[in-house]
């Protein structure tokens, strides 16, 4: 249905273009800024499919249970979905290439302190600092997309599919990566292999991303801090709600809807919001919002048990279990590459509607297939295809309706709510086991298909640009 308030300015707009470029003393060539920031990317990406083919190694080293196992993948997912809206503030504040290359330093400490830790509580800080700066780097680096390609006609959908793509490969090469580090050395040599990426990607992009100053506006500290409080709670009580006494559980949902409300009464009252309430009441960006959020739990609840039950039920080492994850990233990375002709096609929120349909529908049938690998290569390949048009399509729409000034935030809102569907599914359908918990990921994306449709919008004027 379509929303009867005016749509928002899009931030592919002349004025915006602009003002941006007023703020920016030099620009980079497109193709170079491209290129940097989805190495960035591809990194981050690598390392929330890659920790989970490392967790049981992890596990047998410290001898350690299954909650501790648990937060290891999931400090690093939740850290990145608590702080990925505060990193797009960030970047419309301090500007989108400092906040990247801090990012990607924080990532590479974080990653030694998980390398060298003597317990797996300290793996769990090594890999909650690893989330906090992939949190500055996915927002910060479509951001720097969006900026050096608004000015292209109809280039930014393309941009956004080779950047889509960075993303496919990175969840495609950790697995495999990963798995062939641990088989062939150890855990801890992953951590080390990732840290010194991080520093190399920080060198390339350096000389080549464009110097944007950000906004003069001051932060929204208080802002920030409930939307950290906020998402936080929500994150840990999905993760443990099993174990958690009723009054304790009770009280987190008191403390998240008192954070809810306490966040739009600051945002209200604040001279200049993070987040303003005109963005959320924008029932395309909210709505688009939620199926980043619901899209990324099927998928990533998928991939999570998928990849476990490869090992446990059909007794394949970590790195044969990341060789049979390939099928569903070369779907995935094929289609976040031609992502920018189907758009062109189909509209923006036509290719969503087919990647929903895809993923809902090849979910449901992984279940009766997995006791024979050979049958599931097909199926793999197609919820790839179907996660690699999500992905170019709700960060296109996000960026759409994004208010001027807004970029950041909007980009932060999608790599949020990624992070918090991936954490979600984590800690809600990988207990499941691979039949309950994969049938569990199709009504889920049932009802991520089901919010594209009945509300999720683009401005016509930015969504017809981005076609052609």
């Amino acid at each position: 249905m379509r929303s009867d308030h005016p749509s928002p300015p899009s931030p592919l707009d002349s004025d915006t273009a602009s003002a941006r470029a007023a703020v920016a003393p030099r620009r980079r060539s497109p193709g170079l800024v491209l290129a940097s920031t989805s190495l960035g990317t591809l990194l981050v990406i690598l390392l929330t499919s890659g920790l989970n083919i490392a967790s049981p190694a992890i596990r047998s080293t410290f001898d350690a249970g299954d909650t501790a196992i648990g937060w290891v993948l999931s400090g690093y997912t939740l850290a990145f979905a608590m702080l990925s809206l505060t990193g797009g503030a960030l970047t419309d504040r301090f500007g989108a290439r400092r906040v990247f290359l801090v990012g990607l330093g924080v990532f590479s400490a974080f990653s030694l302190v998980a390398a060298t830790a003597p317990t797996v509580a300290l793996v769990v800080v090594g890999t909650f600092g690893e989330g906090m700066g992939a949190a500055l780097v996915l927002p910060s680096a479509l951001a720097l997309i969006q900026f050096v390609y608004q000015d292209v006609p109809g280039r930014v959908a393309w941009a956004i599919g080779i950047w889509a793509g960075a993303n496919a490969l990175g969840a495609a090469l950790g697995p495999v990566l990963c798995g062939a580090l641990v088989s062939v050395s150890s855990w801890r040599a992953m951590f080390v292999v990732v840290a010194l990426l991080a520093v190399v990607f920080a060198l390339i992009g350096r000389p080549v991303l464009p110097l944007l100053r950000g906004g003069h506006a001051r932060l929204d500290l208080p802002g920030l801090l409930v939307m950290v409080v906020l998402l936080g709670v929500v994150a840990f009580l999905a993760h443990d709600w099993r174990a958690l006494p009723t009054a304790v559980l009770a009280a987190g949902v008191l403390i998240a809807a008192a954070a809810v409300w306490l966040f739009g009464r600051v945002e209200r009252r604040s001279p200049a919001p993070m987040l303003p309430l005109s963005q959320l009441r924008d029932v395309s960006f909210s709505a688009n919002a939620v199926v980043t959020v619901v899209g990324t739990a099927a998928f990533f609840g998928t991939l999570y048990i998928v990849s476990m039950g490869f090992q446990d039920e059909l007794g394949m080492a970590p790195f044969t279990a990341g060789l049979a994850l390939l099928p569903l990233a070369g779907g995935n990375i094929v289609s976040a590459l031609l992502a920018g002709r189907i758009i062109g096609r189909f509209g923006v929120r036509g290719a969503m509607i087919l990647g929903s349909v895809l993923v809902a529908s090849v979910l449901g049938v992984i279940p009766l297939l997995f006791d024979h690998y050979g049958a599931l290569v097909v199926p793999l390949a197609l919820l790839g295809a179907g996660w690699g048009l999500l992905v170019p399509t709700t960060s296109t729409a996000g960026l759409a309706r994004a208010q001027p000034g807004k970029e950041g935030v909007a980009s932060g809102v999608t790599a949020g709510g990624r992070e918090l569907g991936a954490a979600l599914a984590a800690a809600i359908l990988l207990p499941l086991g691979v039949r309950a918990g994969v049938w569990s990921a199709a009504g889920v994306g049932v009802v991520s298909l089901l919010v594209v449709v009945l509300g999720v919008r683009v401005h016509a004027r930015s969504a017809s640009a981005e076609a052609r």
